[in-house]
C-alpha cells in the first residue's frame, strides 16, 4: 500500500511517538547519538526525504525527540547518584570497622552478672593491676586511697533483687600479685565486673579483723543474724556473747555462775540465726557476735565483726593461685577490771563469696568461716582466731587462767558447726561465729579451687 508523502510524514511521526514512550538505558548512548540514528535510519534512509512534510518532522522532534528522549536526565538520574552515593554504602562499611572496635572498649556484657540490673553488667576499658598490699574502700570508693585511674569505674549501685547497696568496680581484667594482700572494707559488699579475666594470685581479704567488719559485713552486735549479749550475775559471774550466724547458727555464750551439779545462774548469750538462702539471692555480709556484759569502770573487748561480701564477674575466666577470705571476726577475750573480771564477747559469722565466669580454675582457696569467741577471765583471757582462708576452725580464744573460766567456742567451717562457749563457775566464753555462704557459677565446667564451707555450684 502507498503512502502519500502526507500520510508518510504521520506514519514517521507516530514511531517516533512510541520510541518516545519507551525506557532506555544510557550506557554508551549520547542524546545526540539517539536523534542522528533514529533520524536516519527512519527518514533518511528510507522512502525519499523530499516527500517528507517538514512540518511533521518538526513537530515529531519536539513532541518526541526533546521531552521523552533527550530532555529525560538519563544520565544523571537520581536513581545513579542514590545508588552511586547513598548513606548505607557508608553504614554497610563502616559499621563492621566500627562496632567491633568499640564494642570491647565498651565491653557491654551479654551475660546476666547476678544481683546487678542490666545497665550495670559491663566492663571497664583499663585493667587493675594489685602487686602491693592495698584497700579497696566500699565506702569511699576507692582503691590504695584514691580514686580508680581512667577506664576504670567505682560506683555505688541497688542490687536488682534489693537487700544492700553494692560498690561496683569496672575494669578490663584484673589481677592480684602472689606478694599483695588487698584488703577489702566498707559499709557496701564488693562486686567487681571484669569484661575479660579475674586472676588471684596473692590474696583479696574481706574478711572480718576482731572488731572490723570485712566490706558488707555487720559490726559487733548488728546484723540479721547478730549473736545475743552475755548476762551479768555478780561478781566474776558472767556469761559470754553468742557468736553470729549467716550460713549456719553461730555458737552460744558460755553460761556463768555454774556450780558443780551444772546448773548455771547466768545464760549464755542467744546463738545467732541464720538468714538469706543458699543460692546468695541477695547479697549479704556476715553478722557481729554478742558483747559481754556490761560492768561498771570496766574496759571490754569488743565482739567479733561479720565477715565481708564479695561477688566476682568476668566475661572469660577467674584464676585462683591465692586465696579469697570472707571470714568473721575472733570474739574479744574477758577483760580484767578493777575488783572484777569479765566474760568473753562472741564471734563474728562469715560472709559471702560469689564467683560467676564461663571456667573457675587454680589451687587456691576461698573461705567464709565463722570466727573463734574470746576466752573468759579471772585473770585476762584470750581473744578468738579470725576466720582463716583454708579449710580448718578458727580456734576459741583461752580462758584465763583460772580453772573458773571458759574458753571461747570454735568458729564454723566447712561443713561443721559452730561450738559454744565455755560454761564456768566464774565468767563463761563467747560463742564461735556461724560460717558463712559460697556460690560458684560456671558454663558448666567444674571449679578446681578448693572451699570452706563447701560452695554451691551452679551453671548459667
Amino acid at each position: 500500500m502507498m503512502l502519500s508523502s502526507h500520510g508518510r510524514g504521520r506514519w514517521m511521526a507516530a514511531v517516533l511517538l512510541a520510541l518516545g514512550g519507551c525506557s532506555f538505558d544510557a550506557s554508551g548512548l549520547g542524546s545526540g547519538a539517539v536523534d542522528a540514528r533514529t533520524d536516519a535510519a527512519m527518514i533518511d534512509g528510507g522512502a525519499d526525504a523530499a516527500d517528507v512534510d517538514a512540518a511533521e518532522d518538526a513537530r515529531a522532534d519536539a513532541t518526541t525527540d526533546a521531552p521523552a528522549i533527550d530532555a529525560r536526565p538519563v544520565d544523571a538520574r537520581p536513581v545513579d547518584a542514590a545508588v552511586d552515593a547513598r548513606p548505607p554504602d557508608a553504614t554497610v562499611d563502616a559499621m563492621p570497622d566500627a562496632m567491633p572496635d568499640a564494642m570491647p572498649d565498651a565491653m557491654i556484657l551479654i551475660e546476666d552478672v547476678v544481683h546487678l540490673a542490666t545497665a550495670d553488667e559491663f566492663g571497664g576499658t583499663a585493667d587493675l593491676a594489685l602487686n602491693a598490699n592495698a584497700t579497696i574502700d566500699t565506702s569511699a570508693l576507692t582503691i590504695g586511697g584514691a580514686s580508680p585511674p581512667a577506664g576504670i569505674t567505682f560506683e555505688a549501685r541497688p542490687q536488682d533483687v534489693g537487700g544492700p547497696e553494692v560498690a561496683v568496680l569496672h575494669v578490663r581484667s584484673l589481677s592480684v600479685g602472689a606478694a599483695a594482700t588487698v584488703r577489702v572494707i566498707g559499709t557496701r559488699p564488693l562486686v567487681i565486673v571484669a569484661g575479660d579475666t579475674i586472676t588471684i594470685s596473692g590474696s583479696l581479704d574481706a574478711a572480718g579483723h576482731r572488731e572490723t567488719p570485712g566490706a558488707g559485713g555487720d559490726g559487733p552486735g548488728a546484723g540479721l543474724g547478730h549473736g545475743g549479749n552475755g548476762v551479768h550475775q555478780g561478781m566474776r559471774n558472767d556469761s559470754g556473747g553468742g557468736g553470729g550466724g549467716y550460713g549456719a547458727t553461730g555458737g552460744i555464750g558460755g553460761a556463768g555462775g555454774c556450780n558443780a551439779m551444772g546448773m548455771c545462774g547466768a545464760a549464755g548469750g542467744g546463738a545467732g540465726a541464720g538468714y538469706g538462702d543458699g543460692t546468695i539471692a541477695v547479697l549479704y555480709g556476715g553478722s557481729g557476735g554478742g558483747a559481754p556484759p556490761t560492768i561498771a569502770n570496766c574496759a571490754q573487748a569488743a565482739a567479733g565483726a561479720g565477715g565481708g561480701a564479695i561477688q566476682l564477674y568476668a566475661r572469660n575466666a577467674i584464676a585462683i593461685g591465692g586465696s579469697i577470705n570472707a571470714g568473721g571476726g575472733g570474739g574479744g577475750a574477758g577483760a580484767a577490771c578493777t575488783l572484777d573480771y569479765a566474760a568473753a564477747a562472741g564471734a563474728g559469722s562469715g560472709g559471702s563469696i560469689y564467683l560467676q565466669a564461663p571456667m573457675v580454675t587454680g589451687s587456691g582457696t576461698v573461705a567464709a568461716n565463722g570466727g573463734g569467741g574470746g576466752g573468759g577471765a579471772h585473770f585476762p583471757g584470750g581473744a578468738g582466731g579470725n576466720g582463716g582462708d583454708g579449710p580448718t576452725s578458727s580456734a576459741g580464744g583461752t580462758a584465763g587462767s583460772s580453772p573458773g573460766t571458759g574458753d571461747g567456742g570454735t568458729g564454723g567451717f566447712a561443713a561443721t558447726a559452730a561450738t559454744a562457749g565455755g560454761n564456768a563457775a566464774d565468767n563463761g566464753g563467747g560463742g564461735g561465729g556461724g560460717a558463712g555462704r559460697i556460690v560458684i557459677t560456671t558454663h558448666g565446667a567444674a571449679p578446681t579451687v578448693a572451699s570452706s564451707p563447701a560452695a554451691v555450684v551452679r551453671t548459667y
